[in-house]
């Protein structure tokens, strides 16, 4: 089996994804994706935060965004 990462960007307030990425990188096991996504997560919200024209530390904060993932099958792999 083969496991692909998949990022969401949400907002824990309405709990509505307002972005999703495919960063491109597969795994042979879940496991592997799962850590992965916890590292990759962390770091994209700090790049984020990081931003001050779009996002920024303060838009992450009034809106409580948070980056969700998943580790997606992927089937026939």
């Amino acid at each position: 089996m083969k496991f692909i990462l998949i990022l969401h960007l949400c907002s824990m307030i309405t709990g509505k994804c307002l972005d999703s990425q495919i960063p491109g990188y597969q795994f042979k096991t879940h496991y592997d994706c799962a850590i992965a996504g916890y590292a990759l997560a962390g770091e994209s919200l700090k790049l984020l935060s990081e931003e001050p024209y779009y996002y920024g530390l303060d838009r992450i904060n009034e809106e409580r965004l948070a980056i969700k993932f998943e580790c997606k099958e992927l089937k026939g792999a």
